[in-house]
């Protein structure tokens, strides 16, 4: 006995690769849209960590902090009491 296929399992089997390959190219697509995408997060991410870096770095880097404007200082806040206020008695 010969090893032999036909005709029709040859285009079956041609079909079936066509079809995985169709398939492959697609998920390809796929895979270097979430690649991109991943790295326009990435560079976002990126971008934000340094910020927060710098932000930090300049809220560190000594006591006295040059770069924060007038409206943003602590204004100190007089907690002492003047007078001392009773209450009156009233009749029901």
């Amino acid at each position: 006995m010969a090893d032999s296929i036909s005709l029709e399992q040859l285009t079956e089997q041609q079909q079936q690769l066509s079809q995985t390959v169709n398939n492959l190219i697609s998920q390809k697509s796929q895979l270097e849209d979430q690649l991109e995408n991943c790295k326009a997060t990435l560079a976002s991410n990126q971008g934000a960590l340094q910020y927060a870096n710098a932000l930090i770095q300049s809220c560190t880097e000594g006591v006295d902090v040059d770069n924060v404007g007038d409206g943003n200082v602590a204004a100190e806040i007089d907690t002492t009491v003047d007078a001392v206020v009773e209450a009156e008695e009233v009749e029901l």
